[in-house]
């Protein structure tokens, strides 16, 4: 073989080498060495096309001038380690040229190109990222955080299928740092299928999405990849990429309450001084202005405080409202010459003996004359456009009998942080914590209907009256608006929970009483974090569940997923049925006479069917079972916890709740669903890509709460609802029919209940792929979904689940600009 080094220069990660030869490089295999006698596979990538106009292919690069061909190789780049470049016979094997790869002397050399052969070093670098078909690839997705300085990097690898053997043939994945030395890693295979060439739609490429776990120190990494059948690649980042994907996780998961931008949305949206002489130019128009008591509770106040408390209030665009203050102050009086300075009729005074804060607020409320009753802590202050945005919302929906706002923190300095956008009332998001919080307001319509909170639950007294009146009340509003303002100081519970330990138990009383008023048997629990519970639900005869798990094939995984359903499962009532959808494998067949032999709990069935309908394969599935409850589940799934079934199971003592789903895992411990958000023409999964660990937004990934879908992968409904709605939509045969099945749940008036508690591994789209990676499954998909879209866009509620302020399509609860 006879060759030149036309030209060499190192990008990020990859060193490029052009090369003029007489030789096909298709003939060629080319590999990089080091001196320990490590290899790594090194690409060969043309100039030009096929059949190319010559003068064309001068503008990709093309350089062989006397030579027939000329071509670029990609090296991988390492820290101040030499290599030898080896081209051999693709054929023989035999070594036909060497290249040394100096680290040194290749930093000189590309740092020439760079200066003085422009245009060369631009037509070389980054080649392999411009001429993606035909070959092997690899690239990182992403470095993502799951245990305390421990992350997952994701990777693909893709390559051509030309036969059936190859979509299950060997591939060689292994993991270096940026000294050249192997990292001993186990690769997690996340997803393991065979889509369609996005080039040709009549070829095939198999792609393999993986994970390695690493430190989360900033390293040079090299990820190689070698086909059995196969030529085969790399891809390698330095520490700086390494940081850069690992900084990028972190910005794509990270949700308002830690948003360092917050303070100036805040700016933007907040009423100005123009705006509230336009709302009391607009309030002097109504013709119906109900007064609004504020009650609050003064005790030992620093003047500073009570001062600023007092000027937001009497800022209120809306005028019409009294405030009743109860001071029960021990001071020396300063705190009562503070109050009696007030030169407003709308501010009353009532003193009483200090008892609890329960007893403190009630003596507040039975003085109060309003039609709508609000309380505002003695620390905090509210803007002045609240009681306007309260009002709005009244003349909108005049049946409100609880209405709340969105709140933030003020430090001492007076900055604006750490915000909470509320979602629209969410039972099971009350039944974890006081979420709704301030600045609650209720109507004397609801409030004339329950008992005022008792003594034994002050420091939660208004969770007990938050969950009193919603109770009874006709509607229950967010006004999403940032309203209120909680202020952080020594004393303060925002600043210190622990301060008042008294108030944890009173929350859990106070939570206990509302199960026993609506008639639920169950028991409250402390959980790891304060002023949070957990619900133990009870029944007196365990229901019966029926396990429908649609299945082809792949015996490898649906014996996983029956492993821990079987085996690992402490639910004891329970049946599964396996429906059989058109398998091929004889292995198959002779699992399912095993498997009913040996555990009288399964049964299988078999789906008439042809083709792929998940709606219908189920249908049948539930038709051939008699379980009080139905629990839909993937094949490819695998079950964590013993207590998985039962704690989803646990939802159904209340009768509101019509559908419940877990939380699930990619292998790499990252989020895979954490309930499901619906926006007109789109939805997605909340918490995606969240370390297994992060409680996210509002802990909404570690505690149950109502959302708008969970995924048919692991979906349970009462049989009697999925009955009375028509089961699954047969004309959503593959996609959004799990999301239907909910949206119709909601329709009737049941709950959507995401329970994080029920953890299952699933392998997504181990069994058939991507429909959007396949280009005849990818026309069914975009049908079914226009049918979707068209049926539930106009019923799809902007706020209900992601609070207004905030991105409609994003799961991960970020600022709407």
């Amino acid at each position: 073989m006879s060759f030149t080094v036309n030209a060499l220069c190192r990008g990020t990660g990859k060193g490029y080498i052009s090369i003029c030869a007489d030789t096909d490089p298709g003939k060629l295999r080319a590999e990089a060495v080091k001196d320990d006698g490590t290899v790594f596979p090194c690409p060969i990538y043309r100039f030009g096309f096929p059949g190319e106009d010559p003068t064309a292919s001068r503008q990709w690069g093309e350089t062989a001038g006397d030579r027939q061909y000329s071509f670029v190789l990609v090296v991988p780049l390492f820290e101040g380690i030499d290599l030898t470049i080896r081209l051999a016979s693709r054929e023989s094997g035999e070594t036909l040229a060497t290249i040394p790869f100096g680290h040194v002397a290749t930093r000189i050399r590309s740092r020439l190109t760079y200066r003085l052969r422009p245009e060369t070093a631009a037509s070389m670098r980054d080649i392999d990222q411009r001429r993606l078909s035909g070959g092997t690839y690899v690239y990182i997705t992403g470095i993502y955080p799951v245990e305390e300085h421990e992350v997952s990097c994701r990777f693909t690898v893709r390559y051509p299928v030309l036969q059936d053997s190859e979509a299950k043939a060997l591939c060689k994945i292994a993991v270096y740092d940026g000294s050249a030395t192997p990292i001993q890693v186990t690769p997690c295979i996340l997803e393991d299928s065979v889509i369609t060439d996005p080039h040709d739609a009549h070829q095939r490429i198999r792609q393999i999405v993986a994970a390695i776990r690493l430190s989360d120190t900033p390293r040079t990494l090299c990820i190689c990849a070698t086909p059995e059948h196969g030529n085969g690649n790399f891809t390698c980042i330095p520490a700086s990429s390494f940081s850069g994907f690992f900084t990028g996780a972190l910005d794509l998961t990270k949700h308002v309450f830690n948003d360092e931008g917050y303070s100036v949305w805040f700016e933007q949206h907040r009423a100005t001084f123009a705006d509230i002489d336009n709302q009391r130019r607009i309030c002097a128009t109504w013709d119906n202005t109900p007064l609004i008591s504020i009650v609050t509770v003064v005790y030992n106040t620093p003047v500073p405080y009570l001062h600023a408390l007092i000027d937001s209030l009497k800022a209120q665009s809306y005028a019409h409202f009294e405030v009743v203050f109860v001071n029960v102050s021990n001071d020396d009086g300063t705190v009562e010459r503070e109050l009696e300075s007030i030169n407003d009729k709308r501010f009353r005074i009532v003193h009483a003996e200090n008892k609890s804060i329960a007893d403190n607020t009630n003596a507040g409320i039975v003085q109060t004359k309003g039609d709508y009753i609000a309380f505002v802590d003695h620390d905090d202050v509210i803007e002045p456009d609240t009681l306007y945005q309260y009002m709005c919302v009244l003349r909108d929906h005049p049946h409100s009998d609880v209405l709340y706002c969105d709140e933030d923190l003020m430090d001492e300095s007076g900055h604006y942080w750490k915000p909470i956008f509320k979602p629209a009332f969410n039972p099971d998001l009350l039944n974890v914590n006081n979420y709704i919080t301030h600045m609650l307001m209720v109507s004397r319509h609801v409030l004339e209907q329950v008992e005022l909170s008792p003594s034994d639950v002050a420091g939660a007294q208004d969770y007990d009256l938050t969950m009193k009146c919603a109770e009874q009340a006709r509607e229950i509003h967010n006004v999403s608006k940032m309203l209120y303002h909680w202020r952080m100081h020594r004393n303060s519970t925002s600043t210190n929970p622990d301060s008042k330990p008294y108030a944890q138990e009173a929350g859990r009383i106070a939570l206990t009483r509302h199960y026993e008023r609506i008639g639920v048997d169950a028991t409250v629990h402390d959980s790891e974090l304060p002023f949070r519970y957990r619900t133990e639900y009870h029944w007196n005869q365990p229901s019966k569940v029926s396990i429908v798990i649609p299945t082809k094939d792949h015996v490898d995984v649906l014996s996983k997923c029956l492993e821990r359903v079987l085996h690992a499962t402490n639910y004891p009532n329970f049946d599964v049925t396996l429906v059989e959808n058109n398998s091929e494998d004889p292995r198959t067949f002779e699992y399912y006479r095993d498997i009913e032999q040996d555990d009288a709990r399964v049964h299988v069935v078999t789906w008439k069917g042809t083709g792929f309908n998940y709606s219908a394969i189920c249908n049948y599935g539930a038709s051939q079972c008699d379980g009080e409850l139905i629990l839909f589940l993937n094949n490819d799934t695998e079950a964590i916890n013993e207590d998985w079934l039962a704690s989803m199971v646990g939802f159904f003592a209340r009768p509101e709740v019509g559908v419940v789903g877990a939380k699930l895992l990619f292998h790499d411990d990252l989020v895979q669903h954490g309930g499901i958000w619906a926006s007109m023409d789109h939805c997605g999964y909340f918490g995606e890509l969240l370390s297994y660990k992060d409680g996210g937004y509002m802990e909404t990934m570690r505690y149950p709460w109502d959302c708008a879908a969970v995924t048919g992968a692991c979906q349970m409904i009462r049989r009697s609802l999925f009955t009375k709605i028509g089961g699954l939509d047969e004309q959503l045969a593959v996609v959004l029919n799990d999301v239907d099945l909910c949206l119709k749940a909601r329709q009737e008036g049941y709950l959507v209940v995401f329970n994080p508690q029920a953890k299952l591994y699933h392998n997504e789209h181990t069994s058939r792929g991507r429909d959007e990676q396949d280009v005849h499954k990818e026309l069914r998909a975009i049908n079914e979904q226009a049918r979707f879209y068209a049926k539930w866009d106009s019923s799809l509620h902007r706020g209900e689940f992601i609070n207004p302020n905030l991105n409609q399509y994003d799961g991960h609860f970020k600022l709407r600009w």
